[in-house]
């Protein structure tokens, strides 16, 4: 500290002062851009972040909205519907055909379909689960010789 008046009494009052307001001028802007600016970036990157995330549930909410009213007015239009019938309808509207079909209990049945192709069965797969509400309770795929066609046990259950 002693260095520090031995060092400004070689001046002149006026130039201590100057001296002294330049000192604290480059404190107060080293703070600012070694302290504050960066925490006001980060400040607005979170605001940013939290009002996308908030649109995001919003949209997310009205889906889930929109799908729970599909599902209700779904499963009344479906309830009367013969899942055998559901199936090989849905079956042949995406060109695939069944090679076995063994009806069970409580809705519940097991299909087989032998050299199916692939992309037609997962398109019939998700038809069946999202537009039909028939799920897909224990599915075994097996590749056949030829590329893109498998083999397909399914046991699958109407939901009530």
């Amino acid at each position: 500290m002693n260095q520090l008046f031995a060092f400004l009494n070689r001046y002149q009052r006026r130039e201590q002062i100057a001296l002294l307001a330049l000192g604290i001028a480059v404190v107060i802007f080293l703070l600012w851009i070694l302290i504050l600016a960066p925490l006001q970036k980060k400040r607005e990157q979170l605001q940013t972040a939290n009002t996308a995330a908030t649109q995001t549930l919003g949209k997310v909410r009205i889906m889930a909205a929109q799908i729970q009213q599909a599902r209700d007015q779904g499963g009344q239009a479906r309830s009367g519907e013969n899942i055998s019938g559901l199936i090989d309808s849905s079956l042949r509207g995406n060109g695939l055909t069944m090679s076995g079909f063994q009806p069970g209990v409580a809705g519940e049945v097991r299909v087989r379909l032998d050299r199916a192709a692939y992309e037609p069965l997962m398109q019939w797969l998700y038809e069946l689960e999202f537009k039909h509400g028939v799920s897909v309770r224990d599915l075994s795929l097996a590749a056949t010789n030829d590329p893109g066609l498998v083999t397909v046990n399914l046991r699958l259950q109407k939901a009530q």
